[in-house]
């Protein structure tokens, strides 16, 4: 259980500087081009972390 709570504080915390980098990135440039896959993969790392959180209770 102890390591499951280290790997999800990682993964967290990756996916929080992804979202800092996409922020940025529009907020310097909004009407550039931006990564979409980028986007779509911290969405669906969120929603993954949501959903292994909700199993657990």
């Amino acid at each position: 259980m102890e390591k499951r709570k280290i790997v999800s504080g990682i993964i967290l915390a990756i996916l929080l500087i992804c979202t800092a980098f996409l922020i940025y990135s529009i907020v310097t440039d909004p009407l550039g081009e931006h990564d979409i896959m980028l986007a779509l993969a911290v969405t669906a790392g969120f929603i993954a972390l949501g959903k292994d959180k909700h199993k657990e209770r």
